[in-house]
């Protein structure tokens, strides 16, 4: 029998080339796979052994099987046969639009040949999975795909080095001719080491464990090497997309973020030219009242009301601060101190676009001599120069992309609300006495009238939706709870032996909706999880997913 270490670097070989997206279906169709396994053991038997081992399985043709039982295949001569045979079905067999690199196989083999790999390994972990203390690591970020070709400025291809001591190393390379890459840019720079740490230590406790090998169409690809303080370097790759992984995604802003370097690829390929690192929003309204009553020998004819607000949001703080001067000693404002929610607020924003236009009125609006309405928004960037906009506070004097974001604001300092000691839904909330029962008042419209429920489920509260019995034959319909109290047998609202029941307290399903209908999720009496449309629920919120193309996932083993 061959040595694991030859099964071990004949599944590193093919596994590396079956999860890299660049790579194209004859490549691994090539005749030496079959020569490998020939030169290992393996025998194509059409999978007969494996499918004997496994008989109640689809594994030897469907990932998502094989996913099911991949830890508890020890053999590595089976699962070598399984290989070979799979292999060969593809390259002698498959049917017109069967494709061996399809997802759903590429898939099956990197399951298989991540498995093998562990198989054959060392037993103390796979060659896959970083082991150790992270001293460097190298991050080379490629966004080039299928499309159109690259203009010859067109910048390609980022490579980032981070050094535990703090030293940063970075360059960025243009298109070129097509066969020569042009470096664009060179920064070498140090960072506190306690930030160099963090960075690593993440990185590397991240692909020191199970992690998601991830696919998609049409995109670029990173690839990173990351060596320990043994001097043992661990070699991965992906695809340059972002919704691959969340985890990914997070590394990808904390390390742009450590870096101020907005413009980074990193995995997510999420690069901006620039970010905000500061709003300011001044806006002053000057309002003429003519009074009732005019004081004999008065001067004046209005009296004038003097109203501005101003609002900050600032990154290094991370704090947004609501300012409102009323009149002459009424001043009202409230602060934000967020920690990373402030940031995320920014980060969200599209640096080179935001209030990039604005409309502006045409000369023949009509004017009020009795009042003005003017703004002053200051924005202040990480690389490029201060933004200063004036003008009018109205529709067309705004930029146009104002609306949307005072709304995300809004809805940024509405989350957090006016706290719990002015709330009478919590001050006015009095103790359940054990010989209590709960009494949900609820209603099914706006203006109906409302229905007394039983429950014994404390954690309601008014404003949920539920789902109800109504009518004779007790179908079940979505109500929302107005009120709930508490009384004893003796003072009930509605007789015991009458009332009804509530059936589930139902979870917003998605709370992003530009619709008036709203989708609930919730899990019936009967177990079987259910879903809802409660029209009349109106939510402005706009749906922030971005359209990112196709991101498929395998789970590495």
């Amino acid at each position: 029998m061959p040595a694991n270490e030859d099964v071990n670097a004949f599944a590193v070989k093919w596994f590396d080339k079956f999860r890299d997206i660049k790579t194209v279906s004859h490549e691994v169709e090539d005749p030496a796979f079959a020569d490998e396994c020939f030169s290992l053991g393996f025998e194509m038997d059409c999978g007969k052994a494996f499918e004997t081992a496994y008989p109640d399985m689809k594994a030897f043709s469907d990932y998502r099987e094989l996913d099911k039982i991949i830890d508890s295949i020890d053999d590595i001569h089976l699962l070598g046969c399984a290989l070979f045979s799979r292999w060969r079905y593809f390259t002698h067999w498959a049917g017109p639009g069967e494709d061996i690199l399809s997802f759903e196989n590429r898939s099956w083999f990197i399951t298989a040949l991540g498995r093998l790999e562990r198989l054959s390994g060392d037993g103390e972990a796979s060659s896959f999975i970083f082991k150790g203390v992270t001293q460097k690591l190298l991050i080379t970020s490629n966004n080039v795909c299928f499309g159109p070709r690259p203009l010859p400025d067109d910048e390609i291809e980022q490579r980032l080095s981070i050094m535990a001591d703090g030293r940063v190393f970075f360059s960025a390379y243009a298109y070129g001719d097509g066969t020569k890459h042009i470096k664009t840019c060179t920064r070498n720079f140090e960072i506190e080491a306690e930030k160099a740490a963090y960075i690593l230590k993440i990185v590397g406790d991240y692909f020191s464990d199970e992690y998601d090998v991830a696919f998609a169409a049409d995109v670029g690809d990173w690839e990173m090497t990351i060596t320990n303080t043994e001097n043992v370097s661990y070699h991965f790759r992906g695809s340059l997309c972002t919704g691959c992984s969340d985890e990914l995604d997070n590394l990808s802003d904390t390390i742009r973020f450590n870096l101020e370097m907005p413009e980074l690829l990193v995995f997510d390929g999420m690069a901006k030219s620039d970010r905000i690192e500061r709003i300011a929003v001044d806006y002053h309204r000057i309002t003429k009242i003519k009074p009732g009553f005019i004081p004999e020998g008065s001067t004046w004819e209005y009296a004038t009301w003097d109203y501005s607000e101003h609002i900050t949001i600032d990154r290094k703080s991370e704090v947004l601060e609501h300012i409102q001067n009323i009149g002459s000693g009424c001043q009202v404002s409230r602060k934000y101190h967020v920690e990373e929610g402030v940031t995320a607020l920014l980060d969200d924003i599209d640096a080179d676009k935001f209030f990039a236009h604005t409309k502006g009125n045409p000369p023949d609006v009509i004017i009020n001599p009795l009042e003005t309405k003017d703004y002053k928004i200051t924005v202040d960037y990480l690389y490029g120069e201060q933004k200063v906009l004036t003008g009018t506070f109205d529709k067309n004097g705004l930029p146009d992309d104002f609306s949307a974001s005072a709304e995300t604001v809004f809805d940024f300092m509405c989350f957090y609300g006016m706290g719990e000691i002015l709330d009478p839904a919590v001050h006015g909330k009095p103790l359940r006495k054990q010989t209590d029962y709960i009494f949900c008042n609820v209603k099914f419209d706006d203006y109906g009238k409302t229905y007394c429920y039983l429950t014994d489920d404390d954690n309601f509260k008014a404003e949920d939706y539920v789902v109800v019995p109504a009518g004779k034959d007790n179908h079940e319909t979505i109500a929302q709870i107005e009120s709930i109290e508490y009384h004893s047998v003796d003072n009930a609202p509605f007789p015991l032996d009458k009332i009804k029941n509530l059936k589930a307290k139902l979870k917003r399903e998605n709370n992003q909706l530009g619709s008036v209908t709203t989708r609930f999720k919730f899990t019936a009496p009967d177990g079987k999880k259910r879903a809802a449309n409660v029209l009349g629920v109106k939510s402005t919120r706009k749906t922030t997913s971005p359209l990112w193309r196709k991101a498929f996932q395998v789970r590495h083993k």
